[in-house]
């Protein structure tokens, strides 16, 4: 392993003087390259959707298809309005929402032919004004519209329209609120339901891994045929969520229409309006973060080409990591704004490293080949050490069943690794063209750097005599400088055990968004925001006419209901239609609101139900009646909350579950849907921190043991990465905030990334301590020539997070605000705690530890250092 970083060593050594001899062919393979992955750009899929978070050959997603195959999407749109005169019953109201679903689903009049429209994904629109009825003519069941074709407007006929809908169980709640100041309009899609053709069929096995699991299932066993016979559907694009917002925004603003009422939109299609605009966001927020580095660039290196080349170097790394994903076939979800940052911030910091080391160098009286040599044997072998850590950091949350954070993994390893050959081999033929002009190096000092010399500040001075005084602060105590830190890391390791982890589908909002307001109404006045699905298939035909298979449905909604309502708002099946069909069929006696006692008058009741509504009935029950849907509507909480109680409901729907297998033995139920889906993700979530920052911890401290070829070096290497790793979970646990998909990421990302200038700092240091085993004038010499690019890496790193914190994404900000604290408390450690955990363990390194032959050109002392600051 030795000698292989040995090999390594001396090739990047070579690397400059290599491109410089053929920079023609480098160049045009580095077109090539760029080009090619450039064309994979479009073929990047853009999925920020929950549904398909979990993998799709999951057993739960066989169920989740086979439930859409059967009862079709449950991915739709609620819209909650207020009329503006107080009462959903009132003439004004009941026209404008009779007009919204006549424009929702008659919108193809005023299309031209062959014209295609967001819409044509609408399957269906329930409103007050629609909703069916039963009763009974001549002993024939009838399924009429509550309200009819014409709203009345006497007084008289309003008031029977609404003493019939109160008069309806099912109604309050699902159409209007109890006290009938709000009402709603259910608008069901085809999202998630529209099959596959045969031949993307036949290819979807194998190609299509974004399309992932959207449910939560109860363990039902899924056979490999039936994996491969299963139905699949086409994977929803944001587009044609966008656009169908679009279409149901146009129409609910229509000045008809929003003169009477105000809206509260919620659905994965309103919601992705909030995901453009978070991309927006974010995209000013890169741009911003963009140009206050390349600011701290021109102030550092006080030269354009200081600023422009690290500039081309993120940006074609940017271009070519998501060419790179679209060939690989991954798909972009919202944390893709966090590997650009990262892409941004890594390939920053590397491009300092170098340009800062040729600087020196070349301060030196180094032509510019020997300061390029010198930087590369000195700073080359160090970047990829770091790139290499920084990627083992990442690629270990590809340790987790969430799919969108394993290619949030993926891509931003790619893109750390891509920035990294960009350093290696372009850069050098970039300063080779144009680079920054050293001031002692003879060079002619043009009329422009002149001016950048007298009207911008020089704040290398400042920040090198800070530096100068590290080393005598830490020599006066290196105890001292010790006991904090440790201090800070037993505090921060006690909350991260506190720590909990919750996830809900109001992390991405603010409490004052219309989406949060919107959930929060439909919980505290409608039937509730969440709506999880039991998929009960019995597996015989006619099994859900026998009364004794509906008793145990009734039973176990009747549980649902009482024994949970702190969460379950309601809960509704063909269960309810049958009793609802059998008390009219009874006169409408109250006692006769029950199941039919016996089969025939079961399927009696049922034969009639489906003849007076047929699209009805095929959304409660199979045609054959082996398949039943159960909607449990819920409040939305986050995930640690419902964890404890899902299991109980898991336990009471199975103890439902076996009385049916008492004559149905095969018969097996799921639970489906959005909501169930982000339960189960959170559930993945603990497991993935877990595994990714212990595999983090493992593999990069094998990396720093070889790389030093000392388990006391490695030791001393690793201990300052650990405080920065913990901080944002110790935070979270003693301020008792959840740790959410977002804030998660950050420690194994932080471990990569804060032991970067660590490997810098020992690489430097051992160099110099080789020279005449003095710790001391080695730790000075050091903090002096590397101080100065880790305190500019630092603060390219922590603005990078930090820009984040004033996101209005609550995710993003938090992640953010302990990146940056993270990264700040990652140079704390660097400067002071590692110096005085050298001195204190008298870390030396013996001369055939390193084969290095920079001992001469590293050299470094005051006077020379300071030519850069002068």
């Amino acid at each position: 392993m030795k000698s292989i970083v040995n090999f390594v060593s001396r090739y990047i050594t070579n690397v400059p003087a290599q491109v410089q001899r053929a920079w023609i062919p480098v160049v045009l393979l580095l077109i090539v390259f760029i080009g090619v992955c450039f064309a994979g750009i479009p073929k990047l899929q853009f999925d920020f959707t929950i549904e398909r978070w979990l993998e799709q050959d999951d057993q739960a997603f066989v169920a989740y298809n086979q439930f859409h195959d059967q009862f079709g999407s449950e991915d739709g749109v609620v819209v909650v309005y207020k009329p503006k005169d107080g009462d959903v019953f009132s003439h004004d109201s009941l026209v404008a929402v009779q007009g919204i679903r006549e424009d929702l689903i008659n919108y193809w009049n005023d299309l031209g032919e062959g014209t295609e429209s967001a819409l044509d994904h609408v399957v269906k629109v329930d409103t007050l004004a629609n909703a069916f009825v039963l009763s009974v003519e001549d002993d024939i069941l009838l399924s009429t519209s509550l309200v009819g074709s014409d709203v009345p407007t006497s007084s008289i006929e309003l008031e029977k329209i609404r003493e019939k809908a109160l008069s309806q169980r099912d109604f309050p709640l699902k159409y209007f609120s109890t006290d009938m100041k709000y009402g709603a309009i259910y608008i069901e899609t085809n999202f998630g339901a529209i099959p596959l053709d045969e031949d993307e069929n036949l290819s979807t096995n194998a190609a299509n891994m974004d399309m992932t699991m959207e449910t939560m299932s109860f363990e039902v066993e899924v056979t490999e045929e039936d994996e491969n016979s299963m139905p699949r559907f086409k994977p929803t694009d944001m587009a044609d969520y966008v656009a169908l917002n679009a279409e149901i925004t146009r129409i609910l603003t229509k000045p008809e229409y929003a003169e009477h009422l105000e809206y509260y939109k919620v659905g994965n299609t309103i919601d992705s309006e909030n995901q453009v605009k978070m991309g927006e966001e974010m995209g000013l927020l890169y741009m911003a973060a963009l140009f206050v580095m390349l600011v701290l660039l021109f102030l550092l290196f006080r030269s354009f080409s200081g600023v422009i080349w690290p500039f081309v170097i993120i940006v074609l790394t940017s271009i070519t990591t998501i060419g790179l994903a679209g060939w690989m076939g991954l798909s972009a979800s919202p944390f893709i704004v966090l590997t650009i940052l990262l892409i941004l911030t890594i390939g920053m910091a590397d491009a300092v490293h170098i340009t800062s080391g040729y600087l020196f160098f070349r301060n030196k009286g180094y032509n510019f080949q020997e300061a390029m040599r010198a930087t590369y044997e000195k700073a080359g072998i160090a970047c990829l050490l770091t790139s290499v850590t920084t990627i083992v950091g990442l690629l270990s949350l590809c340790f987790t069943d969430i799919v969108p954070v394993r290619y949030f993994a993926i891509m931003s390893a790619t893109g750390v690794a891509v920035a990294f050959l960009f350093t290696l081999y372009l850069l050098p033929i970039l300063l080779k063209f144009w680079s920054p002009i050293a001031k002692n190096s003879g060079e002619k000092i043009n009329i422009v750097s002149r001016f950048i010399d007298k009207v911008t500040p020089n704040i290398v001075p400042y920040i090198q005599k800070q530096l100068d005084g590290v080393i005598p602060l830490v020599l006066k105590s290196p105890i001292l400088v010790v006991i904090p830190f440790i201090v800070i890391f037993a505090v921060c390791v006690y909350g991260a055990m506190q720590v909990k982890v919750d996830y809900s589908v109001l992390d991405q909002y603010t409490e004052d968004s219309n989406f949060y307001q919107s959930i929060k109404l439909m919980d505290e006045k409608m039937a509730g925001s969440s709506r999880i699905s039991l998929y009960l298939d019995v597996k015989e035909d006619n099994a859900l006419q026998n009364p004794e298979v509906l008793r145990v449905i009734e039973n176990m909604q009747e549980t649902l209901e009482t024994k949970y309502s702190d969460y379950v708002i309601t809960t509704s099946s063909i269960v309810d239609v049958v009793k609802d069909a059998y008390q009219k069929q009874n006169e409408g006696r109250e006692d006769k609101y029950v199941i039919p006692s016996t089969k025939k008058e079961l399927s009696q009741t049922l034969f009639m139900f489906n003849t007076a509504d047929p699209e009805e009935r095929s959304r409660l029950v199979s045609e054959r009646y082996s398949k039943a849907n159960i909607t449990v509507t819920l409040k939305t909480y986050g995930s640690e909350r419902y964890r404890d109680v899902f299991v109980e409901m898991k336990k009471d729907i199975y103890s439902s579950l076996e009385l049916i297998k008492q004559d149905y033995p095969d018969a097996t139920i799921s639970v489906t849907g959005i909501f169930a889906m982000g339960m189960k993700a959170a559930d993945y979530l603990i497991v993935t921190i877990l595994q990714s920052f212990g595999m983090a911890l493992l593999v990069i401290s094998l990396i720093l043991l070889v790389i030093f070829s000392s388990v006391k070096a490695g030791f001393i290497s690793l201990i300052p990465n650990l405080i920065p790793s913990f901080l944002a979970l110790g935070i979270l646990g003693l301020m008792g905030k959840p740790l959410d998909f977002y804030t998660m990421m950050l420690a194994p990302i932080i471990i990569g990334i804060s032991v970067d200038d660590t490997i810098h700092f020992i690489t430097q240091y051992r160099v110099e301590v080789m020279k005449d085993n003095d710790i001391i004038r080695a730790l000075k010499s050091t903090v002096k020539e590397c101080g100065q690019a880790v305190v500019f890496t630092s603060m390219i790193l922590g603005l990078g997070f930090g820009i984040m914190s004033v996101a209005t994404t609550p995710g993003f900000e938090n992640l953010g605000k302990f990146g940056f604290l993270s990264v700040l408390s990652g140079l704390l450690c660097d400067l002071f705690l590692t110096p005085a955990l050298i001195i204190l363990f008298q870390l030396k390194f013996k001369k055939s530890e390193s084969s290095s032959s920079i001992d001469t050109a590293g050299s470094s002392d005051a006077e020379t250092v300071e030519n850069l600051a002068n």
